[in-house]
């Protein structure tokens, strides 16, 4: 079978394309034959070396959308979804025509969704749940903030928040970002080109400020964001800008708010763990509740793979890549 290989670090071109010897299943294993997987940032990071754990050489593609083909008799010719922290890094990735997975990380894929679609929704989904849901225990009284509304994550979480019951609002970084941000579901919208985070918020919560902050874009915006918490507020970091990632903030006035800091890794949940959360997000998609907003999606081959990898390093693609060997 045709796949994306890589046996050292380095700039995408590191990467190979070729053919390998079709996969022998263990009992309690099934075959996947891909229909469409992402490239997130973190794939190409993982090409770089800038991840940690990943045990070379290996097919890298966390995010995945297709067919079983082969194994579990009941589950033959299901169409399926996922990712995982490992996928990519100590297992075979989905950057390959076909992928090996264990019996208990394919989930069915939600019927709202096309294959392009489910196979570029794992990692966002999945880091917005496990950040709002399994860390911060989001309940409809919250209100929560989205630092990035129209991101990946970002859209995730204010859709996954709305789905719940909860009063959210997101921050854009330009004007041409409001439309978006409405579509998402923020209630409040904050366009940081012209107006103050700090005043904003407290503006918009009676200044009692925000319960939930999920903060996608680190760095110094994260000591803003403790300013605007409120009372046993939760702070949700899940990622730090290049370069020095420290901080600093009040330790007083953060232990006399009882505020809580929370540090989120899609990396830590294996394939098996994000399809149980993958189960848990399907009813809101097939609700309509739950959707897919970016901007723009391009289809690569496997053949085309590379080149892929290099625009989405270089941010020299619009919107978001998604690999679909040939089906």
């Amino acid at each position: 079978m045709l796949a994306l290989r890589f046996a050292q670090f380095g700039a995408p071109t590191v990467l190979k394309l070729a053919q390998i010897p079709h996969p022998v299943l263990e009992e309690d294993e099934v075959l996947v034959k891909i229909h469409a997987a992402a490239i997130n940032p973190s794939d190409v990071k993982n090409v770089q070396g800038s991840m940690e754990g990943t045990i070379l050489p290996r097919t890298p593609g966390r995010d995945f959308a297709g067919v079983v083909v082969q194994g579990s008799e009941s589950l033959l010719g299901l169409e399926v979804w996922g990712t995982g922290g490992d996928v990519g890094f100590t297992r075979d990735g989905s950057h390959a025509e076909y992928i090996v997975l264990p019996k208990a990380a394919v989930k069915p894929k939600p019927s709202t969704l096309s294959m392009f679609e489910a196979g570029s929704a794992g990692v966002t989904y999945v880091t917005a749940w496990l950040a709002l849901m399994e860390t911060a225990q989001l309940i409809a009284a919250d209100t929560v903030l989205v630092i990035g509304a129209t991101g990946g994550v970002g859209s995730a979480a204010i859709q996954i928040a709305r789905w719940l019951g909860a009063r959210v609002m997101g921050t854009v970084r330009r004007s041409s970002d409001l439309a978006l941000a409405e579509m998402v579901g923020a209630e409040v919208i904050i366009n940081l080109e012209s107006q103050d985070l700090q005043q904003s918020v407290l503006e918009a919560t009676d200044g009692q400020g925000a319960s939930v902050i999920l903060d996608t874009v680190g760095g110094a915006m994260a000591e803003t964001c403790l300013q605007v918490l409120s009372r046993k507020g939760r702070l949700l970091e899940i990622s730090a800008p290049p370069g020095n990632s420290r901080i600093s903030f009040d330790l007083r006035d953060f232990y006399h708010r009882e505020a809580r800091l929370f540090g989120i890794d899609s990396r830590s949940v294996d394939v098996t763990g994000c399809a149980a959360i993958l189960a848990a997000l399907t009813p809101g998609f097939e609700a309509g509740a739950l959707r897919l907003f970016s901007p723009t999606m391009k289809s690569y081959s496997l053949a085309e793979a590379i080149q892929a990898y290099e625009q989405v390093a270089d941010k020299t693609l619009r919107g978001r890549g998604v690999l679909v060997p040939q089906v």
